[in-house]
């Protein structure tokens, strides 16, 4: 190989060949980005959906399944943290006996809602749009249970009402990709 030939060899291998391997990997995330920006405008909530599916390193790679995939892990991620948040507030000795109950309560329901994201989960994997639609709202309905137990005693607030808002919040976007997908 002569000097020069080598010399563009490696300048082409080292530099240019990198170089248009970012550029169509920034096609590639411009792209996915568009369809986030897409799929979130049909959200109730889209500000907060593009930014729970761009925590996601794949998002911007995802199609709508992939994307309507993360955002159940999302809502599924945030219910496990509350669960266990949850688990934590039990363990003061000093509550009140009602607001005792009512957290013992959402521990439960949010147990069922973290197995029914679970649930929803696998049926997306199965293209089961509808199952994946009944349980996400199976786990809203759950969550809504959760905060109103908190009502059945004037004077009490929810120590929860902003993690349920949340937790609805990213349930209502994953249903909305959902509804696109059906």
């Amino acid at each position: 190989m002569e000097p020069n030939s080598s010399f563009f060899f490696f300048f082409f291998f080292f530099f240019l060949l990198p170089l248009g391997h970012c550029f169509a990997l920034q096609v590639n995330l411009t792209a996915g980005n568009e369809l986030i920006e897409k799929v979130c405008q049909h959200s109730p909530h889209s500000d907060i959906c593009m930014a729970s599916l761009r925590t996601d390193p794949n998002s911007g790679q995802a199609d709508m399944e992939g994307l309507a995939l993360i955002a159940l892990k999302v809502a599924h991620a945030n219910a496990t943290d509350t669960s266990q948040h949850i688990a934590k507030l039990l363990n003061n000795s000093t509550l009140d006996p009602f607001i005792e109950q009512c957290l013992t309560d959402c521990s439960e329901q949010y147990l069922d809602a973290v197995e029914q994201i679970e649930d929803s989960l696998v049926a997306l994997t199965a293209k089961g749009f509808h199952d994946v639609d009944a349980w996400v709202k199976a786990a809203i309905a759950d969550v809504d249970t959760c905060e109103q137990g908190f009502k059945e005693k004037p004077d009490y607030e929810s120590m929860l009402t902003h993690r349920n808002i949340i937790f609805k919040q990213l349930c209502n976007n994953a249903l909305a990709i959902i509804h696109d997908l059906q």
